[in-house]
């Protein structure tokens, strides 16, 4: 029996196979490349004992509060990072953070950040976010190689011009007490204009989280949707934990916002707002969400918002801020509660700008200020095309 068929019909079956090995292997999407620098902690910052190479951590010069990085337990590879906190009587958010400068071929890209955690005795809320800023500061500061600071005495840049504005915000929070590894992610997308981005990995309250396996990639953006309908706000009525939202809380000694489920406008929660009256400065004290608002841009949106007080001397009251590569643009303030009332709503609309990328509602109470008081059941909806102000409407009690 002749050899050539076989040796023919071997060599066509290797054509076969190696194009449809060829094929699957060309089909197979690239994996995306992780911008972040030292992602799993494992590179030592020179002639230092712990702090791990790019990473950054948050100054609070409190004691009670311990940034570490260790071989106890790992995720992947030899080291995580974590952060522990016994204390709470200064409220403060403390966090790893990394900081990457944007190329204008990021502009128009998703950013998408993930990282796994491990909860250890966590009593409070821990939390990953990317945030990406239009801030030449920061972007300065990281070329130089300086603090923050020195970028802006260099730049001659004053603190109360600093231009620095957030295009893109995403938090989860999370609140599980005690866990194995956990892998968290959160996205944004990055306008033109961006030139910084930052990622954390943080801890508001007491207990242990540890941080391993950092991972910052980008992806195409969808498609621009519609105007969405109905309430824009996640978790309006703070039924399911209120993680969700932005607890702004300024660092006064023993300066509380916290869930509260003896008081409620509706349904079991609402958030509680009191001891804020030990603090020099003057700043916000409230919940907020940030939301994305390419598809808000030239509509009329309305907020609002159930309040109640008790000895309130100070006002509370709702605002819109909408973001934009111009700069920030805020509503107008119309109605404002002070003293002991029962659960009141208020309700502002506002047309949003255009060039709009983000938006912030506030319902909020500007601190320091004496009294407590109560927030409930949120609204933020489109109500329309864009129109000019109307007269607002007046409070509506309970």
């Amino acid at each position: 029996m002749s050899l050539k068929p076989i040796v023919r019909f071997l060599a066509l079956l290797a054509c076969v196979l190696f194009a449809s090995f060829s094929v699957a292997h060309a089909a197979a999407p690239a994996k995306p490349r992780n911008l972040l620098g030292n992602p799993g902690f494992e590179r030592g910052f020179p002639a230092h004992d712990w702090m791990p190479a790019a990473w950054d951590t948050s100054l609070a010069e409190i004691p009670t509060v311990f940034f570490g990085r260790d071989t106890l337990f790992a995720h992947g590879g030899k080291y995580s990072v974590n952060i522990a906190n016994t204390s709470t009587v200064f409220p403060m958010a403390h966090n790893w953070s990394q900081t990457l400068l944007v190329s204008r071929d990021m502009w128009g890209k998703v950013a998408r950040f993930s990282v796994y955690t491990k909860s250890n005795g966590l009593q409070g809320r821990a939390y990953v976010m990317v945030q990406a800023y239009r801030d030449t500061a920061s972007k300065m500061a990281r070329i130089w190689g300086v603090d923050r600071d020195e970028s802006r005495r260099r730049l001659n840049i004053k603190r109360v011009d600093d231009p620095s504005i957030d295009l893109g915000w995403k938090r989860l929070t999370f609140t599980d007490a005690q866990t194995d590894w956990v892998k968290r992610e959160a996205a944004v997308y990055i306008p033109v204009g961006v030139n910084v981005i930052f990622v954390r990995c943080g801890l508001f309250g007491t207990g242990q989280v540890m941080f391993d396996d950092a991972s910052l990639t980008l992806e195409p953006a969808p498609a621009l949707a519609a105007a969405p309908k109905g309430n824009l706000f996640a978790d309006p009525g703070f039924e399911n934990g209120g993680l969700a939202w932005e607890w702004v809380c300024p660092p006064f000694e023993g300066a509380r916002v916290e869930l509260d489920s003896t008081v409620a406008h509706s349904g079991r929660y609402s958030i509680r707002l009191e001891n804020m009256n030990d603090g020099v400065v003057s700043t916000r004290s409230g919940v907020t969400q940030s939301l994305p608002a390419r598809n808000l841009a030239g509509k009329r949106v309305r907020l609002s918002a159930w309040f109640k007080a008790d000895s309130l001397v100070g006002t509370a009251y709702l605002e819109v801020f909408a973001h934009s590569a111009a700069g920030p643009k805020r509503s107008a303030i119309y109605d404002m509660l002070s003293n002991t009332f029962d659960w009141t709503k208020l309700q502002i609309e506002y047309d949003m700008p255009e060039g709009s990328l983000t938006t912030w509602p506030w319902v909020y109470v500007p601190a320091p200020f004496r009294g407590t008081v109560w927030m409930d059941d949120a609204e933020f909806e489109v109500i329309g095309p864009a129109k000019g102000a109307p007269p607002q409407a007046a409070p509506a009690r309970k």
